[in-house]
């Protein structure tokens, strides 16, 4: 293996382990938008699965005090349904009309809540409603590793601080990426090479993801949400971006 090689691994790693600390989540968009130049994506899927689920890993114990588990559990009953129906619908419909519809929504939801000065808000506590955000997670995790957005959106739409919100979706992701990252392993694509490349990943997604949670601690809820919106919107335009070419 390459030197530059090497170095592009640990860099990817790095920054998409600082991005899951400070945010959460995001592991799959850095990674993708950096190995994607130089690696296969038979490759990269089951590489950034393993490397997401590690970095989740790494903030469990500076974070689980703040896991809310009782308000999480709606959110995985949704998922465990929208899992099944996201792989079934991949022989259904064209993910690329999904990642499509995925990135347009993404685009339009954070450009309104980042110009709006006050973005309305619902408040309310409602399990089915939680249940169906799971839902949908689950839904775009089984058509193409997508879990993310959905909850956090809903958790933003709520008016959640952002402990609070950390505290459901990053445990609701940590989860979802290891289901994700064992069916990766169990269909064969968690090869000796993706092995190697990951062992190498590992320390610099690890450190990355430390950096990134002391940050997290450090910024205002403010600066936080705005973090969070510029990285679905990069999200949207990754997708509509790798989808026309």
């Amino acid at each position: 293996m390459e030197p530059w090689f090497i170095f592009l691994i640990l860099g990817g790693a790095l920054c998409a382990g600082f991005v899951t600390g400070l945010t959460g989540f995001g592991t799959a968009l850095v990674l993708s938008a950096s190995w994607l130049h130089f690696m296969d994506p038979v490759t990269v899927a089951p590489l950034a699965a393993v490397c997401s689920a590690a970095a989740q890993l790494a903030c469990v114990y500076s974070m689980w005090r703040s896991f809310k588990w009782r308000m999480l559990m709606p959110y995985l009953a949704g998922a465990i349904i929208g899992v099944p129906i996201g792989v079934w619908l991949l022989d259904v419909i064209d993910p690329g009309i999904v990642k499509i519809g995925v990135g347009v929504f993404l685009i339009l939801y954070t450009s309104y809540s980042l110009f709006v000065k006050n973005p309305p808000t619902v408040n309310v506590d409602s399990k089915l409603a939680d249940s169906v955000a799971g839902g949908g997670g689950g839904v775009l995790a089984g058509l193409g590793g997508f879990s993310g957005p959905i909850p956090l959106i809903w958790t933003q739409v709520r008016g959640l601080p952002k402990l609070i919100a950390r505290g459901i979706y990053q445990p609701y992701n940590l989860i979802v990426l290891a289901c994700s990252a064992a069916m990766h392993a169990a269909a064969g694509n968690v090869t000796p090479q993706v092995g190697t490349m990951f062992l190498i990943a590992l320390p610099a997604s690890t450190v990355g993801a430390m950096i990134g949670l002391r940050a997290f601690h450090r910024i205002s809820e403010k600066r936080f949400k705005q973090l969070v919106l510029t990285l679905l919107f990069c999200s949207g335009v990754l997708l509509l971006v790798r989808q026309a070419f």
